[in-house]
């Protein structure tokens, strides 16, 4: 049985749901449902950004996810839409105290032709937390998707106290059927030694060019306080790339050095920064 699921019942499921759409080539958020804990801002379309593509920054209400919380948000990006969905901040996980861990699913639908930019900042698993994370992207013919994940350790008392349980699966689904699966299962107590003293990892997933992993290696390469390793799947036209990070700051650091390196590739020139 793993840690989550023998503590107790979780809190009532809450589900959010957002949909794009493209109507005289530009994208607009045409559905939104967010309720509490949720928020959203308004979507808007960046100056010197991709033609038409919209940019929506997610929120909470709620200043992080607590023990019980059952959590899922879908989002739909219709057929050649294109779609930029980041946090305003990282999401704090807290500490569980002992009862009912975090529930969080996030399922991504992008259709025939449409681009979604996928890059929520990383969970921070304070110290005590338990955490099942899953994403679960379907994927469109000729739809190319940028994907990220990653979690850091975080024990606000200094006393070097771990998380206590992660759970965490990525899955990839194409129209005929499985392209990638990434799964594990953590304890804090393991962590360290797992990642070498690290505090903090992730990856980054590109879907529909291959040619992106390269990019984003020899990005995250130049950087100091990085350890990256690359998989590039050439039949299922994906390039992964697993990357351990020495704190927070040099983390979303190389986030967004290989965000831009995938982007580029993607689109054949830099894109506009997105700020915080």
């Amino acid at each position: 049985m793993n840690a989550l699921g023998d503590i107790g019942l979780m809190a009532a499921p809450v589900r959010a749901e957002l949909q794009f759409r493209t109507v005289a080539g530009r994208t607009h958020l045409a559905r939104q449902f967010t309720p509490h804990p949720f928020h959203i801002t308004r979507p808007f379309h960046h100056p010197g950004g991709l033609s038409g593509m919209a940019t929506l920054y997610l929120q909470s209400s709620a200043g992080g996810v607590y023990s019980g919380d059952d959590l899922s948000l879908d989002i739909t990006v219709e057929a050649g839409a294109q779609a930029h969905v980041t946090t305003q901040a990282s999401t704090i996980v807290h500490d569980a105290r002992g009862r009912d861990g975090v529930k969080q699913s996030v399922s991504l639908a992008v259709a025939k032709g449409a681009r979604l930019d996928y890059l929520p900042d990383p969970a921070i698993l304070m110290s005590g937390a338990k955490l099942c994370n899953r994403v679960t992207a379907t994927i469109g013919k000729d739809a190319r998707v940028i994907l990220a994940d990653a979690q850091l350790s975080h024990d606000p008392q200094g006393r070097a106290r771990p998380f206590a349980w992660l759970e965490n699966e990525v899955e990839i689904l194409g129209p005929d059927g499985p392209l990638l699966l990434d799964r594990f299962e953590l304890s804090g107590t393991d962590w360290p030694a797992r990642t070498g003293g690290f505090s903090c990892s992730g990856m980054m997933i590109v879907v529909g060019d291959p040619g992106a992993g390269p990019a984003m290696l020899q990005a995250a390469d130049a950087l100091p306080g990085i350890y990256a390793g690359l998989s590039v799947f050439e039949d299922r036209r994906i390039a992964l790339i697993r990357f351990l990070a020495s704190d927070g700051a040099v983390l979303t650091k190389v986030m967004k050095t290989m965000w831009r390196a995938a982007a580029t590739t993607l689109d054949g020139t830099a894109p506009a920064e997105r700020r915080k």
